[in-house]
């Protein structure tokens, strides 16, 4: 009778489901294309040859073309002529020494040494910084009594996503000032005003520099208050360090804020890239750290990690893993990877110098804030309208809020831009 009754109830669950399926398939709603990409597919759909894009955050070199870094292109061709190089899994937390590379980077020298000897710092290779946040607005949902996340204001377009996606009630504190939007700058008082005001334990997302969408950084004596708030008032701190070494061209530097937790005793979650600062955008390389107070609550926030991942993406890529791995450990490719690097930044700041000669030249006007911003993306002030006519007008393809990546700019280009953004100006 059970065989009977479980053929029975195979039948009935089968022919229920096609008849759901078909149901569920025709009322999903279509979703919004991302905004990012959109821009992207515009430019791309785009006939006119003088087009320029700056909306989609991949560096390019100063003839517009992608690069691939020479540090890379030597781990790469070291490992296809290994072998004994093969296509097996990782272990569940990632490749052991693409872990402790990125953790010395992050943490620096000295406090790499202090925190891995004393079993403090612990790591799971992720599907790059998206996968790290995830993994971490995961754990922080599973196991923390409260479920609210703070994010700044404005934000990469994806952290509200990822967050709402993991059950979070996501909300934002103050960061650029909303009074002089046309030339962004800090709102240090309302940023520290918003972190004073939240409730205990809540998630705080910070950017650990190059701030997405808008380049403005806190100074360093600006950053120290903000771990001051965040310890004192046991806020759960979440650093987003997608492009570390990008932002100034050197890792020590943009590592400031990671390392001033870590010296405050903070326990924090580290959410890092390597798709800009190694350009390996495809492969998907990414790590979550944790910094705890003793060793046994790292293993088990390490072990919890694992189930995650485990339960999504199951097993995470090697093959940009043993690139990064080979950069970071070897001390020749970790040389030209900073050389290389710090060009990259270089190249960037130029532009920014350029792109504020000639917009002040068209406009009349103060554009000081291009300079004083920092890393791949400029908030330039401009309105919705204006970037709107600065494409249909002038094939330039830029982010709807006004942020512009500036690694799409050279010198080929950055003068007719200026021309195109003043004219929108004067246009709108």
């Amino acid at each position: 009778f059970f065989f009977v009754s479980l053929s029975l109830s195979l039948t009935t669950s089968v022919a229920s489901s096609t008849k759901l399926d078909l149901q569920m398939f025709e009322n999903i709603p279509r979703a919004p294309e991302d905004s990012v990409f959109r821009i992207g597919r515009m430019f791309t759909e785009c006939e006119d040859p003088l087009k320029v894009s700056c909306g989609i955050g991949a560096y390019r070199d100063n003839d517009g073309k992608p690069l691939v870094m020479d540090a890379v292109k030597e781990a790469k061709k070291r490992l296809h002529e290994n072998p004994g190089w093969i296509h097996e899994y990782l272990p569940l937390g990632g490749h052991p020494g693409f872990l402790s590379g990125a953790q010395k980077l992050a943490l620096g020298d000295a406090l790499y040494a202090e925190k891995s000897s004393e079993g403090k710092v612990g790591s799971l290779q992720t599907l790059s910084g998206t996968g790290a946040l995830y993994v971490a607005g995961k754990m922080y949902a599973k196991f923390s009594p409260v479920k609210k996340v703070l994010v700044p204001n404005p934000t990469w377009g994806n952290h509200n996503a990822i967050f709402s996606g993991c059950g979070l009630e996501v909300s934002k504190y103050r960061y650029i000032d909303e009074s002089c939007m046309s030339t962004p700058k800090l709102d240090l008082k309302g940023f520290l005003e918003d972190l004073e005001g939240a409730e205990e334990g809540t998630l705080v997302m910070l950017q650990a520099c190059a701030h997405n969408p808008t380049g403005v950084d806190p100074t360093e004596d600006e950053w120290r208050k903000v771990v001051e708030i965040c310890v004192r008032k046991n806020l759960v701190v979440l650093l987003d360090n997608a492009y570390q070494g990008f932002a100034t061209g050197d890792v020590d530097v943009d590592g400031f804020a990671i390392r001033e937790f870590v010296k405050a005793g903070a326990e924090i979650f580290i959410a890092c890239s390597f798709a800009k600062n190694m350009g390996l955008y495809g492969e998907r390389i990414g790590a979550l750290h944790v910094v705890t107070k003793d060793k046994e609550g790292c293993l088990d926030a390490v072990s919890q990690m694992k189930i995650v991942s485990r339960t999504t993406y199951s097993n995470p890529p090697q093959f940009g893993a043993l690139i990064v791995d080979a950069v970071l450990n070897d001390e020749k490719l970790y040389g030209i990877w900073k050389d290389q690097l710090k060009m990259m930044s270089e190249r960037i700041k130029s532009m920014r110098g350029a792109l504020r000669g000639y917009l002040e030249a068209e406009t009349g006007t103060d554009w000081s804030h291009i300079t004083k911003q920092i890393g791949m993306f400029s908030y330039t002030g401009l309105t919705k309208d204006q970037c709107v006519h600065c494409r249909e007008k002038g094939s330039l393809f830029m982010l709807e809020t006004g942020r512009v990546s500036m690694a799409g700019l050279n010198e080929g280009n950055v003068e007719r831009v200026a021309k195109v953004m003043a004219d929108s100006i004067k246009g709108v």
